[in-house]
Parts: C-alpha cells; sequence; structure tokens
C-alpha cells in the first residue's frame, strides 16, 4: 500500500518553497511537527510515517515522547536514525540509545518502528534487531556501498537463521549483560555466512555495472549517474571503524579519478565495461503503474559477448541526447556538480566555504553601500528642501518691505 514518508530530522534538506520553520527545526519543535503529522493525516487518506532522529545521545526519554506525540497526531509508522542533529556520518551511529528508544516503544505502541544507521551486514539488521525489537530496517549509505545487502537468501536458509537467533535467545534469556556491548559489536569485523563477504552478497562491480545499465536505459543525466557511482565507489561517509572492513578495490582498477573524468553516459559504460543492456519493457506490461517494471515483467539483462557488440548498443552519445539536445542544454545548468567533492572533499568544502563567506561579505557591503547611498540621497534632498525654505523666506521678507 502507497504511504507518504515524512522526515523530520533531515539537516540536510533544502526546501524548494518557503517553510518556515526549516524541516529539521522540527525536532526542536514538538508541537509544530505534531500539527504537520495530524494536518497531514486528516487530509491524506493514506499512512503517514514519520522519520526522526535521537533527541539526545544518552537519554532516551526525549525520544521516546516525542515519538509518541508523532504517533498520537497520527504517524502510523516511525522511523528513528541512530544519530543526533550535528552528528556527522564518520561518528558510529548511537545503537545504544537507540536500542533504549525502541524497546521503551515496543512496551506502548502497536505502530511498526523502523530503525537506521551503519546497518552494512546482514549480521548488522539481525542484531539490532534482535537486541531493539524493531520491526524493520532503513538502509542509505550501506544500499550504496552494496544494494544486494537486501538479498536474504533461500527460505531454508531464513529458517535456519532465524532457529540459531532462536537458540541463542534462550541461551541468554533476557540478561542483555551477558552481550558483546553494541560498540563492540559495531567495531568488529563480521565474518559468517551474514558478515562482509556473505555469499548473499553480489559482486560490488556487478551492481555497479547494473545500476550504469538503468541510467542508459532511462536516459539518466550523466551528472547524476557519477554522482551516484562515486558515491557507491567510495567510503568518505562510512564510520571510522568501518572503513578497514570495507572493500574498495575492484577487478578493472577503476578508481574515483576515472569516474569524474567522464562526461557521458557513454564514457561511464566504457570505464566499467557495461555489456549488457536493460530493454524496456513493453508499454502493455507496465500501463497504469507508472513504473518501468512490473510483478509479471522480470528486468532482465542481455549480456553481449565482446566490446564491438556492445557499442551498437551505445552509439547515440547519451549526455547529447539527454542533456544538451533540451532547451540548448539549459538542463544541464540545474544540476550542480564538481568532481573535487570527491576528488578533495576537505579542500572543496573550505573553498565552499570561504566563497560562502566572501557572498555573505559582499552582500552585507553592498547594503552597507545601498544604505550610505541613501543617507547621502536624503541629506541632498533634505539640503535642496533647506535651500527652498530659505528662498521662500527671503522671497516673503523682500515683498514685506516693498
Amino acid at each position: 500500500m502507497l504511504s507518504y514518508y515524512f522526515s523530520l530530522g533531515n539537516t540536510q534538506i533544502k526546501n524548494t518553497f518557503p517553510v518556515s520553520p526549516p524541516i529539521s527545526a522540527l525536532l526542536s519543535d514538538p508541537k509544530r511537527a505534531c500539527d504537520f503529522i495530524s494536518t497531514l493525516s486528516r487530509n491524506i487518506p493514506k499512512p503517514i510515517s514519520a522519520k526522526i532522529r535521537l533527541l539526545d545521545s544518552t537519554d532516551p526519554r526525549p525520544t521516546v515522547d516525542f515519538a509518541r506525540s508523532l504517533i498520537a497526531s497520527g504517524a502510523n509508522a516511525i522511523a528513528i536514525h541512530g544519530r543526533i542533529v550535528g552528528d556527522e556520518s564518520h561518528i558510529p551511529a548511537r545503537w545504544e540509545t537507540l536500542v533504549e528508544v525502541v524497546r521503551q516503544l515496543k512496551q506502548t505502541e502497536s505502530v511498526p518502528v523502523i530503525v537506521n544507521g551503519d546497518l552494512y551486514t546482514r549480521a548488522d539488521i539481525n542484531e539490532l534487531k534482535r537486541r531493539s525489537g524493531c520491526d524493520g530496517i532503513m538502509l542509505a549509505r550501506p544500499a550504496l556501498y552494496n544494494i544486494s545487502l537486501f538479498r536474504r537468501g533461500d527460505a531454508p536458509e531464513r529458517a535456519l537463521d532465524n532457529s540459531q537467533n532462536e537458540e541463542r535467545e534462550r541461551k541468554h534469556d533476557s540478561a542483555l549483560e551477558d552481550d558483546v556491548p553494541l560498540s563492540e559489536f559495531q567495531s568488529r569485523y563480521h565474518e559468517g555466512y551474514y558478515g562482509y563477504n556473505s555469499p548473499l552478497l553480489l559482486p560490488r562491480s556487478a551492481m555497479i555495472q547494473e545500476y550504469i545499465a538503468h541510467c542508459v536505459r532511462y536516459k539518466t543525466h550523466p551528472k547524476n549517474a557519477k554522482y551516484v557511482v562515486c558515491e557507491m565507489m567510495n567510503i568518505r561517509r562510512a564510520p571510522t571503524e568501518r572503513a578497514p572492513f570495507l572493500n574498495m578495490n575492484y577487478p578493472g582498477g577503476q578508481t574515483i579519478a576515472d569516474i569524474c573524468k567522464c562526461r557521458t553516459l557513454d564514457d561511464l559504460v566504457k570505464v566499467w565495461d557495461v555489456r549488457w543492456i536493460i530493454p524496456m519493457p513493453e508499454a502493455s506490461a507496465v500501463a497504469g503503474i507508472g513504473y518501468g517494471g512490473s510483478e509479471g515483467t522480470q528486468m532482465t539483462c542481455d549480456y553481449v559477448e565482446s566490446n564491438s557488440t556492445r557499442a551498437e548498443h551505445f552509439t547515440t552519445p547519451c549526455h547529447q541526447s539527454n542533456c544538451d539536445r533540451d532547451n540548448g542544454g539549459v538542463l544541464g545548468d540545474m544540476h550542480n556538480y564538481d568532481d573535487r567533492y570527491f576528488l578533495d572533499p576537505d579542500k572543496f568544502r573550505k573553498e565552499r566555504s570561504e566563497a560562502v563567506d566572501a557572498a555573505l561579505s559582499v552582500t552585507a557591503g553592498t547594503m552597507t553601500h545601498e544604505s550610505d547611498a541613501l543617507l547621502r540621497v536624503q541629506e541632498d534632498e533634505k539640503k535642496v528642501d533647506d535651500k527652498d525654505d530659505e528662498g521662500h523666506v527671503a522671497k516673503r521678507k523682500k515683498l514685506r518691505n516693498d
């Protein structure tokens, strides 16, 4: 069933229309946040879910109270990111606080509670679900690292895993103090069937290649495709303790620098040696669903034998057909992108910060200059008025004398 998702804690939101206060500020304004949810639930005949962050790094009570207020206002599900506002992505998610928040919510609330934050392996997912009792998980950066993390395996394997979890529960009973501390669990290397090298995972190179094939299929803007591929290839936003376990080597030797040199989808295809296409499904198969696939349409890849054959499928430059031919390249202006964002992020961030400060300084200077100019105009007008007044007085004196 279609539902409406409302994020109250994303500090990176850039509003395309005026919202007062900014969306992220709603975390510190529970009354207005609840008004948002209440208004949506009254006017939209679909389930409403809300995503928030932890409100305190160690104390679960503020987050629990806030979540309960949102539920009472009409939220049909709550997703909680395990960081507080201001936490950088390289800092591990605060699982200990997150677990306690979810436990307390599940004691009194019946709506689904979803957790989010640093779930890079199936072992992470299973452990956080087991300890917190959450109803589901949400993935962002781990899905970029390897989208096949969503693969659950065959039913017999899942049944075996469930039985193992049940045995572990019986062994530990409810005495979670016997468990490995969550902070230690987060920083250790996960081995085995659900670890970093799980047989369930598909090769990351294949995932990137398939993504590029989809980009070609839907004529994705090259800058957007480059950005996502660069995010899939690097770990700059992964927690520092996780970085050593995330493999950044690719069989073809591809690097971020190689991707940053690409200017078209054709360039990405060549760098990643994409040897297949994903054909568009028949219109009859997707009529009325608004999506490029359906339950009855398998989105398969047609593998190509050689590079020369591959070229037949990518004869039209994708960048040219998708951007420059539309409005004379105007669409390209809508996609802000700078390769330095990945090649030298620290320097780029510093330059951007300096540019913003300079722009603010110029703006302030312009405002001061305009203000000074206005004062000068007002002073000149006053002088003219005063001179006119003096003239009128002199004229009246002369008339009286005459």
